[in-house]
């Protein structure tokens, strides 16, 4: 919302035109974007240096396309790349923090349709006691039919153990 502002003050201001606007919309927009379908796990270091960098880069890559290219303010120039970049930055936290909450929410869907994971838990319940008996008090509880994250941590605990 407070990027929206900024760019419909600087266009009715006459700081820059409305093609300025788009370009740096779209620009930052699409490095959002792809920033966002990145990994789905927490932020690890490198991540965080790709995203600064990314945001650096669009901030000057805003600039000088709008300044230099577009024949705009330096003034309005350097607020739009400014918010480009926080466009960036918010963009690509706040894509992957939706993309984690998804992927979360479909590792809760059962199982009960898909027969290539039934078999695969099936060969884990034989494989392992352990997990045959987790299936069992499972079931007990009400909960006949495991969820896809159940079966992905099942897996990891095989690999753990073997």
């Amino acid at each position: 919302m407070l990027h929206a502002f900024v760019f419909i003050t600087l266009y009715f201001n006459h700081f820059l035109s409305g093609y300025a606007i788009t370009a740096a919309v779209m620009l930052s927009t699409v490095i959002a974007l792809l920033l966002a379908t990145g990994n789905r796990q927490a932020f690890k270091r490198s991540e965080i240096i790709i995203i600064s960098v990314a945001c650096l880069g669009t901030i000057m890559t805003t600039l000088m396309l709008l300044n230099m290219g577009m024949k705009q303010s330096f003034t309005g120039s350097l607020i739009a790349a400014l918010a480009s970049g926080s466009i960036v930055v918010i963009g690509a936290t706040l894509g992957r923090k939706i993309k984690t909450v998804m992927t979360t929410i479909e590792s809760m869907r059962s199982i009960v349709d898909d027969n290539i994971a039934k078999q695969k838990l099936m060969a884990l319940c034989r494989q392992f006691p352990e997990l045959d008996h987790y299936r069992e008090v499972a079931t007990q509880y009400l909960r006949p039919h495991l969820a896809y994250g159940e079966l992905t941590a099942m897996q990891e605990w095989a690999e753990k153990h073997p």
